[in-house]
C-alpha cells in the first residue's frame, strides 16, 4: 500500500536526521553531517514522490492541506529537532485510506454570470476522470481556477483584468487579489500553488512528459473544488 511506503520513508528520514545530528556533535570538522545531506535531500525527494500517490485518497480536506503544508516546512527547514516534529505530525496525519475511484464533482452557489461556464467543465472534468484521462483533468483544473480568480477580482475591484493583462498567470491573479486587500488564507494560496505547479507541468514541453495518477488526479482536483468553493463562500 502506498500509505505504508510513504510511512516507511518517514521514518527512514527521521533516523537519518537522528544519525546526522548525533554524528555531527562528535565530528568537529562536519564531515558526518556533509555527508547526510545528500540522502536527506534524496529521502525528501522521495517523500514528496510517494504523497502526490496517497493524498488523494485520504478523506478530509483539512489533512490533504497539512500534509503539503508540512511537507514544504520540511523542506525548508534546516532545524533537526523541528524536522522531526513535522516527522511526527505527518505519520498522525495519515490514517487509512480508501479507493479515491467513483466519486463525483461539484460545487454550491456560483455567481450567475460564470455558473453555466464552469457546470460545463465540471462535467467535462468528470467524463475525463471517468475515462482516466487525468492529464487532461490537470488542465481542466487549471482554467476552473482561472474563471474563478478572474471573476473574484472583477467582483472586488469592478475591474476586468483578462483585458489589460490577458496572459497573467494563477500565482500573479493571487497577488493582484492580496493587493486590493482581500484577505487570502495561507492554505488557499498553497493550494492554488500545488495545482498551478502540475498545471505548468502538465502543458509545458518536458523531456519526459508528466503523467498524473490517479491519486495525484484526485488530490488536484479536490484541491481546485475547495479552492473554488473558498473564494465565492468565504
Amino acid at each position: 500500500m502506498d500509505v505504508r511506503v510513504l510511512k516507511q520513508k518517514l521514518q527512514r528520514l527521521q533516523d537519518t536526521l537522528i544519525k546526522k545530528s548525533y554524528y555531527a556533535d562528535k565530528d568537529t570538522r562536519g564531515l558526518a553531517g556533509k555527508n547526510y545531506d545528500a540522502l536527506i535531500s534524496n529521502t525528501l525527494s522521495g517523500i514528496e514522490d510517494s504523497l502526490w500517490k496517497v493524498v488523494g485518497s485520504l478523506e478530509k480536506k483539512e489533512q490533504r492541506l497539512e500534509l503539503f503544508v508540512l511537507l514544504d516546512g520540511l523542506k525548508k527547514s534546516t532545524d533537526i529537532r523541528m524536522m522531526l516534529m513535522i516527522l511526527s505530525r505527518m505519520d498522525a496525519l495519515l490514517g487509512e485510506v480508501k479507493d479515491p475511484a467513483g466519486f463525483t464533482f461539484s460545487l454550491g452557489k456560483l455567481p450567475a454570470d460564470i455558473k453555466a461556464e464552469m457546470f460545463a467543465d465540471l462535467q467535462e472534468l468528470q467524463r475525463c476522470y471517468d475515462a482516466k484521462c487525468y492529464r487532461s483533468c490537470v488542465i481542466l483544473c487549471g482554467r476552473l481556477l482561472e474563471i474563478g480568480l478572474h471573476r473574484k477580482y472583477y467582483d472586488t475591484t469592478k475591474i476586468d483584468i483578462l483585458e489589460k493583462s490577458p496572459g497573467i498567470g494563477l500565482g500573479n491573479l493571487v497577488a493582484k487579489l492580496v493587493e486590493k486587500g482581500i484577505t487570502v488564507d495561507p492554505g488557499l494560496t498553497q493550494q492554488i500553488h500545488l495545482i498551478n505547479n502540475v498545471r505548468i507541468f502538465s502543458v509545458h514541453k518536458k523531456k519526459e512528459a508528466f503523467s498524473p495518477s490517479q491519486a495525484q488526479t484526485h488530490a488536484i482536483i479536490l484541491f481546485t473544488l475547495d479552492t473554488l468553493e473558498k473564494l465565492f463562500h468565504a
